[in-house]
């Protein structure tokens, strides 16, 4: 397996692990559930709008690159949350192991 279908599968594997453990976080988070209420209002509100439909798909547009950003910024967070916590064990513990090739492929960005 070459280097760049390794790391694809890493960052598939922490989409996955992250989808499930952020998602316990969120909702146990009251300030998070109110922001996701208000939201919903909001867009309640958006849609019953008399837009055209020309200035509905520009809005729509706008709020889809949004959302796609804010997905693969919460996976590079992720992410790097990970890669702190393996610096943080190589200072706490350096004797458990090499995790380079860990490191290497938590730190591969698209290009």
């Amino acid at each position: 397996m070459c280097d760049k279908e390794f790391k694809e599968l890493v960052k598939i594997a922490v989409e996955k692990l992250k989808d499930e453990s952020v998602l316990k976080l969120l909702q146990a988070d009251a300030s998070y559930q109110k922001d996701s209420k208000d939201e919903g209002y909001a867009e309640d509100a958006f849609n019953q709008l008399d837009l055209t439909e020309k200035q509905r798909e520009v809005c729509q547009h706008l709020i889809d690159c949004r959302e796609k950003q804010d997905f693969e910024y919460g996976t590079h967070a992720y992410i790097a949350g990970l890669m702190d916590a393996f610096h943080i064990m190589a200072v706490l513990f350096p004797e458990k192991g090499d995790t380079e090739r860990i490191r290497k492929a938590l730190s591969y960005k698209s290009r």
